[in-house]
Order: structure tokens, then C-alpha cells, then sequence
């Protein structure tokens, strides 16, 4: 009989403290924290561009949910090496169907050197030969102009322009060296969806992207151990870069352009800091 008295009262005991453990702290283990609404997020970059020297455009999509939303998503501008994107996704979306193979060779010539900017091909000796697929690796992960020329011979910039406006790409014109946040951001949005090729040759485009030489913009500031996939464009007097950031659960896309630039180190920081304000704001640490 004592021992069910004293059984009953621990049990009543703990019952009234199960209902009032909001006093106890909460321990928290770290990796998410609440989500912020988009428009919220939005606020968020808009104010943080507030004060920024020149001009910034951007453009955001969540993977998961498709809530986006621009900043000047429109503008068009240079798009520098942003376009070879597009070269780079007709050439995979022929070999998805199998009317191109990635294993042909060209040899580069002396007057297929582009000797300016970025690249390693410009620094070889004339006569080496390329696989098409070692050429859309270098024209992604070293940004090479060379590479990028060669492959533009090879499939036809009228074919590569019909291309970029089937994708949806309207505001880029690859004469001009034209796009827009928006058309970069559709571009990714086509990639992430194996609608540009098959699952496998996205994946390899995919890894072309990431790790690349070029890793001081959307990753400069976000954790590591994350997987972003990304193409940047530089010119005089601005900088760009876009692609997905994917933590293996809630990717998202991220386009930032630029224009009238006075500092480029300071860009390259604006566009870490907008990174890192929407990978904060969607709820992560």
C-alpha cells in the first residue's frame, strides 16, 4: 500500500512538471533556426544593397517550393563568361540525344587562341588535341575563353542563340554578349531539372561547376560542406556570378549581376554577404 502511495505521488508530480518545462532552457543542437517569408528575405537583400556602390541585380528561386523573387530581375547587361552557359548546355543537350558525341577531338589551332582573360588553353602550344568534353570542362571550371571559341565554332552560334531562346533565355544574345539575371536564373532552373540533358550528363556539367577556379563569390561566405554550383562573368566595371546552392535538402538558385563598378573586391564581397543573408534567412546556420 506505501509503496503505490509513493508510486502515485512521483507519478502526479511529474505530470505537473510535463506541463510546465517551458521554464527549463532549451538546448539547441545547432543547423537550423526558423525560416523567414520570402518577402522578408527579399527586404533583407534589398536592404543590404541599400548603400552598395553601383549597381546589383538579383534573382532567386527555392528548388523545393519555387517561391522567388527579383531584384531588377530584367536588366540586361554583359553577360562575359556567364554565356558560355548556354554553349555549354547545347552541347549537352546533343549528346543527350545522341547527335553529337563528347568524345570527339579537335586540335586547336594557332588561330583558335584567345589570348585574353581567363583560361589555360592560351597558354599551350598550338596543336594539342581536345576532347569536346575536356573543352566543356575547362570552358566551366577554368572559364576558358578558348575552349568556349572553339566549341562556339563547332556547334554554330546561330544553332547556340535558336538554343538559349528554346531554353527561354530571351533577353541573351550571344553576338552582343547579352543576358539577364532572369535568364541565367532560367538556365539553372532548365540544368537542375534534366531538361537540358539526361541525369547523368547533367550531373557531369554539374561538377564541372563546382570547386571551380572561381569560388570567391556566392561560396566566399556561406559554410562549407555545402555543394554550389556555379558560372561567374567579369568585365570592366562589373562582376557576376549565379547557380544553385544545395545543402542536399532545400537547393536554391542564385543569379547576382552587376554594373557600374568602382570596386571589384567589394562586389565579389556585396555578392558573398546576399549568399549568405538568403542561406541565413531560409533557416540555416
Amino acid at each position: 500500500m506505501r509503496k503505490t502511495a509513493i508510486f502515485l505521488f512521483y507519478s502526479f508530480f511529474l505530470l505537473i512538471l510535463g506541463r510546465n518545462l517551458l521554464f527549463i532552457p532549451v538546448i539547441s543542437l545547432g543547423g537550423t533556426q526558423k525560416a523567414k517569408d520570402i518577402e522578408v528575405i527579399r527586404q533583407d537583400v534589398a536592404d543590404l544593397l541599400q548603400d552598395k556602390k553601383g549597381e546589383f541585380n538579383v534573382c532567386y528561386t527555392d528548388l523545393i517550393t519555387d517561391e522567388s523573387f527579383g531584384i531588377h530581375p530584367d536588366t540586361v547587361l554583359t553577360g562575359a563568361s556567364m554565356n558560355k552557359l548556354p554553349v555549354i548546355g547545347y552541347l549537352y543537350s546533343l549528346a543527350a540525344k545522341k547527335e553529337i558525341d563528347l568524345q570527339e577531338t579537335v586540335v586547336i589551332q594557332k588561330s583558335d587562341i584567345q589570348d585574353y582573360g581567363t583560361g589555360v588553353i592560351r597558354y599551350e602550344k598550338p596543336g594539342k588535341t581536345y576532347t569536346l568534353q575536356y573543352l566543356a570542362q575547362l570552358a566551366l571550371q577554368k572559364s576558358d575563353n578558348t575552349a568556349a571559341h572553339v566549341l562556339n565554332i563547332r556547334l554554330g552560334e546561330d544553332n547556340i542563340q535558336a538554343y538559349a531562346y528554346r531554353l527561354g533565355m530571351s533577353a541573351t544574345n550571344m553576338v552582343e554578349n547579352d543576358t539577364s539575371c532572369r535568364d541565367i536564373q532560367t538556365f539553372f532552373k532548365m540544368l537542375y531539372t534534366n531538361k537540358i540533358a539526361t541525369p547523368v550528363l547533367t550531373k557531369e556539367m554539374m561538377g564541372y561547376m563546382e570547386n571551380t577556379d572561381f569560388e570567391d563569390r556566392i561560396p566566399r561566405l556561406l559554410p562549407r560542406g555545402l555543394h554550389i554550383y556555379h558560372k561567374t562573368g567579369d568585365g570592366i566595371n562589373f562582376i557576376h556570378d549565379g547557380g544553385i546552392v544545395s545543402n542536399g535538402k532545400t537547393p536554391f538558385i542564385l543569379v547576382v549581376t552587376s554594373s557600374n563598378l568602382s570596386d571589384g573586391d567589394e562586389a565579389k564581397e556585396t555578392i558573398g554577404k546576399i549568399a549568405e543573408s538568403i542561406f541565413v534567412g531560409r533557416g540555416n546556420k
